[in-house]
């Protein structure tokens, strides 16, 4: 199965968390995970150009993101970006070498405005 780099979990992020133990791993798409965004999000995007836009935007989101938040429950970050409407990638954590992209989705403001209360993101300032 082949991957692409879309880059690495920065240690800022990683100690953030208490996930030290996993800054720097390298975080790699599969190929079957835009057909899984397809079947899961097609609707939420509105066409497949729309998810293709996203999949190459995805080392952006993950080297500039808006907010990162980490699931206590999935065991997973989220980088959320704004790029037209609010995008969120997910990445599994897991013992592994490498951190793996699960799914990129829109999302409302509402869920970012959720985070923010409940001071549960990093906020990054991009200028």
């Amino acid at each position: 199965m082949s991957y692409k780099y879309v880059g690495i979990l920065e240690e800022d992020i990683a100690e953030y968390w208490d996930i030290s133990e996993h800054k720097n791993k390298p975080i790699l798409v599969y190929d079957d995970r835009k057909q899984h965004v397809i079947d899961s999000h097609l609707q939420d995007f509105g066409t497949k150009e729309e998810i293709d836009k996203i999949y190459d935007e995805l080392n952006n989101i993950i080297k500039r993101p808006d907010y990162v938040f980490y699931n206590k429950t999935t065991k997973g970050l989220e980088y959320y970006k704004k790029i037209n409407d609010d995008i969120c990638v997910a990445i599994r954590i897991n013992s592994g070498k490498v951190l793996k992209v699960k799914s990129w989705y829109p999302v409302k403001p509402i869920k970012i405005s959720n985070r923010k209360k409940k001071d549960e993101a990093i906020h990054y300032n991009i200028e």
